[in-house]
């Protein structure tokens, strides 16, 4: 029988009930903290629209332009037609199923179809639009996603210089106001 006090012995481990506690409390509080601010920094749109692989985006792409296209453009293509129709992740979808169950070999079998679905064949030409121009929007919000590498330079790449000035005539912003009172 040992008697010194170095060795006692460990009462016995009770196991807590799984029920109600402060701490139970604290961490689903927790939980439901973040989850909320995360919500709210991300729209929910956006997490369905995820269900849209790049893969699956470039693959339409491909087919609808009837060329490669670079992976880097189509994310930031697909991000800014995203941004400006509600509906486009679905009709990505769509228009990739209606393309693989029809069978369609070529775009111009797609586009000479019988009473397309205009939705999803404004998609479609929006899509079109964007690599060809490399601008998504209209004029008052048009965004820039890539200019020297727009496919409309390339029947005459390698014969003609891709201008390295903005859209044409009449693209040229207001002139700057003269400043009167400056002082060097």
């Amino acid at each position: 029988m040992d008697t010194s006090m170095t060795h006692k012995q460990a009462p016995a481990q009770t196991q807590a009930s799984p029920g109600f506690s402060r701490r139970n409390l604290l961490r689903g509080s927790v939980a439901l903290g973040l989850t909320a601010l995360l919500g709210s920094a991300m729209p929910w749109q956006s997490v369905f629209a995820a269900q849209v692989s790049s893969d699956d985006f470039i693959a339409l792409s491909q087919f609808l332009v009837s060329r490669p296209v670079n992976p880097v453009l189509a994310a930031r293509y697909y991000a800014a037609l995203d941004k400006r129709a509600p509906n486009f992740s679905t009709n990505v979808i769509a228009l990739k199923q209606l393309i693989s169950t029809q069978g369609y070999k070529h775009v111009d079998e797609y586009l000479a179809q019988p009473d397309p679905d205009a939705s999803l064949k404004a998609t479609a030409t929006s899509i079109i639009s964007a690599w060809y121009l490399g601008i998504v929007g209209e004029p008052a919000d048009a965004e820039l996603i890539s200019y020297s590498m727009a496919m409309m330079y390339v029947p005459t790449h390698g014969i003609l210089a891709i201008p390295t000035y903005g859209g044409g005539p009449a693209s040229w912003g207001a002139k700057p106001a003269v400043i009167q009172d400056s002082k060097v």
